[in-house]
């Protein structure tokens, strides 16, 4: 790849007088003055103009996330606080939110909890305890009238709500999220062709990239830094869209296979005019081109290693050939081409500072292994991390044992975490490892030894690092909405039970505008359900401004011990168990229900007896955390809500956590 900062000449490129041929037929360019760098330059700024279209779009909300003091130290880094000094300052709901007993098969006890347990003798407000079902007209004559006991809250302090674009364009949004296939939406369809089409221009104006490759070589490195941003851990690109490196994966798989595609084509173009001149060995001799060669060699196997069966099944190998590959392909092309350099330095650079904040972010600990029998489940419990994350966010471990293999330190693996921020039951932070891998069975295996070791009198302790947090809604602002639909399916229970009991606390806190809260979790076994019923009445008892509701949905045809098992619990009022799927339609509609109700019966009031500032409803949250075909029904449920209901409540926005998306 050669550097043409003059006006094209037949013979300023190799290929073109490497063979007389193609000369004649580029013999009429001598004057138009090209130069390849300067062009591909102007295509990199349209790619950053286009960024910062969708940046500025997120602004309103960024903005409105960051004036809460709390969003600066919460969600960055892992740390461990005073939890007791916190409990001085403001008292918070004493529930033991994930501890074993609460996981257990233990009948769960219904006994309901004062303010004196709940916040202390400093309780700033006397709470209803929110068991109740009825119509929404009585739920709101119970808890909104003044004769229903409630007082006026001292603290009120609701985040501000900021509506998504989709909710004043409805039409287009539904538009760009209808499904073509599973995890392909219109949107993404646009947004990829989009960007190959601006790579096939680069590539291809005034410059044939089979007659006159050295373009597609430019093209290649300029798209060196996108890549490799768009697949770090910590990248500018998702903190200014405010969601996770997850999402963006997608692009980088993307961007990555179109710049091998330019690699090609840049290096087979060369391939077949030295082999036409007959002058391939002799090229191939001189130290830029075998360099090069390196690179397009480091470029296929970069690309062979990255196939979904090396990801997929044998993921060791992935992560290292991934690495090895691209310091080939960046070696090589540092030597093969010297104007390459700044992109090259660029790239490493956005790799360096990843990798500096992946170290910054990495906590080392000890953690506590149960296992969880009826869920498949392995509970890691992290007492010496205990603050620095937001409901939602996953962090990455590594297990330090040999119970792990020789290797298996060597892995890291994302979870997302289950407990809450600042927890006061001291158990810190909480996952909930499901078995699905050959990692995930030697880590329940470790959990399972360890409760013998524990049983013979031993407490082994297993050292652990933790790296994160990362993901998480984002500059979504869940408590900034009146009502909230979270739908789990299977594991997807982490991220559901998470944002459940963040929320609960925020509105006790007075930090959440919330009036409805509805949790649908769906499980193929009904036993699965059973280490869970306990904390699900813990919480439900909880005496909330929200109205509270938990689904659980079993799809198998149950067994005699698991029917059994489940009468054995005595359950509230407000969560149910039904067999089958769920109805998610008449879910969401129940909450759009609610949500719209509490507004009818307050209009017209000057404030609210609460003692709140009347307020327009935030519209409806809905959360999915599943399989991907569970995603996609959630989705269609969504785009066939009804437009006058939709713009009634508010809108309706949707934040997905999808498996293996």
């Amino acid at each position: 790849m050669n550097k043409s900062t003059h006006p094209l000449k037949v013979s300023s490129d190799p290929l073109i007088a490497a063979n007389p041929l193609f000369a004649s037929a580029f013999a009429g360019l001598d004057s138009f003055p090209f130069d390849h760098d300067t062009f591909v330059q102007h295509i990199d700024i349209f790619l950053l103009a286009s960024l910062a279209v969708l940046v500025l779009l997120s602004v309103p909300r960024a903005l409105v996330r960051f004036s809460r003091g709390e969003q600066w130290t919460t969600g960055h880094l892992l740390r461990h606080v005073n939890i007791q000094q916190l409990v001085d300052i403001r008292p918070a709901p004493v529930i033991t939110w994930l501890s074993p007993a609460q996981l257990g098969r233990g009948k769960p006890k219904l006994s309901v909890l004062t303010d004196e347990k709940m916040f202390g003798s400093s309780s700033r407000a006397k709470l209803d305890r929110n068991n109740s079902k009825g119509s929404a007209k009585e739920l709101l004559l119970r808890n909104d009238s003044t004769s229903s006991g409630r007082v006026r809250r001292t603290h009120y302090n609701p985040p501000k709500h900021i509506a998504h674009w989709s909710s004043f364009y409805p039409q287009v949004s539904r538009f760009l999220s209808y499904p073509l296939r599973p995890s392909l939406s219109v949107e993404k369809v646009i947004l990829l062709i989009g960007y190959a089409v601006l790579v096939l221009y680069a590539s291809s104006y005034r410059s044939d990239p089979f007659t006159q490759p050295v373009r597609t070589g430019w093209v290649a490195v300029s798209q060196i830094p996108v890549v490799l941003i768009l697949g770090t851990k910590n990248n500018l690109v998702s903190m200014m869209l405010g969601m996770g490196y997850e999402k963006l994966n997608y692009l980088h798989r993307y961007t990555g296979r179109l710049l091998i595609i330019a690699v090609n084509v840049h290096a087979l173009g060369y391939f077949y005019s030295w082999s036409l001149t007959d002058t391939f060995w002799q090229h191939i001799k001189v130290e830029k081109f075998h360099a090069g060669l390196v690179a397009f060699i480091g470029a296929n196997l970069l690309y062979f290693f990255s196939l979904s069966i090396w990801r997929q099944s044998y993921f060791n190998l992935f992560i290292f050939s991934h690495v090895a590959t691209v310091l080939i392909f960046i070696i090589g092309t540092w030597y093969h081409s010297a104007v390459s350099v700044p992109y090259l330095i660029l790239g490493l650079g956005i790799y360096g500072l990843d990798r500096a904040m992946r170290i910054l972010k990495t906590r080392y600990s000890v953690a506590g292994l149960n296992t969880l029998t009826e869920l498949g489940m392995t509970r890691v419990e992290i007492p010496g991390i205990n603050a620095g994350w937001k409901a939602g966010q996953h962090v990455r471990i590594r297990i330090l044992s040999r119970g792990m293999g020789l290797l298996g330190w060597t892995e890291s693996h994302p979870f997302t975490i289950a407990s809450v921020d600042k927890g006061v039951s001291g158990e810190g932070l909480v996952l909930l490892c499901k078995k699905t891998g050959n990692w995930t069975n030697k880590l329940y295996d470790l959990a399972k030894r360890a409760e013998y070791s524990e049983a013979g009198g031993y407490m082994p302790n297993v050292k652990i690092l933790v790296e994160g947090p990362y993901g998480g809604p984002g500059h979504t602002i869940f408590a900034s909405f009146s009502g909230a639909l979270l739908v789990a399916g299977g594991s997807g229970i982490t991220f559901a039970l998470g944002m459940f009991q963040d929320l609960i606390r925020k509105d006790l806190e007075g930090e959440s505008r919330l009036k409805d809260i509805e949790l649908v979790w769906v499980v193929q076994d009904p036993t699965w359900i059973t280490p869970l019923l306990s904390l699900f009445t813990d919480l439900l008892a909880v005496r909330t401004y929200a109205f509270l509701h938990v689904s659980l949905y079993y799809t198998r045809a149950p067994s005699e011990s698991s029917l059994k098992a489940l009468d054995d619990f005595s359950l509230p009022t407000n969560l149910t168990i039904n067999p089958g799927r769920p109805r998610l339609a008449q879910r969401l509609s129940n909450v759009l229900d609610q949500t719209c109700a509490l507004s009818m019966f307050r209009r017209g009031a000057r404030r609210s007896v609460q003692g709140e500032p009347e307020e327009r409803l935030a519209g409806v949250i809905v959360s999915v955390c599943g399989p991907l075909g569970l995603a996609e029904d959630v989705r269609g449920i969504v785009r066939n809500v009804d437009p006058y209901r939709r713009k009634a409540a508010g809108g309706i926005e949707i934040h997905e956590e999808i498996f293996g998306s």
